[in-house]
């Protein structure tokens, strides 16, 4: 993964704070609700990225990309796959 550890870190701390604040209950009906997309669980995981208000400008900055981010929400969020 070429995101580095802290920034890792940091966007774990990010989507473990939406999970923490929501009802467990909110995250899954959100995650088996995602119809319109061709892959359900890469669209909930950008969805959790934008409630979780993450600098992404600052990832991209870094020289990351989408596909860098998207690996690392999915590792974040396996729990819901």
């Amino acid at each position: 993964m070429k995101m580095t550890d802290k920034t890792y870190g940091e966007l774990c701390v990010a989507i473990d704070k939406v999970v923490s604040e929501h009802s467990l209950q909110a995250i899954f009906d959100l995650r088996i609700n995602v119809k319109f997309a061709k892959d359900q669980f890469v669209s909930f995981c950008w969805a959790m990225f934008y409630v979780s208000k993450f600098d992404a400008k600052a990832l991209y900055k870094a020289g990351l990309n989408d596909n860098h981010i998207e690996t690392a929400l999915k590792r974040i969020l396996s729990d819901f796959d």
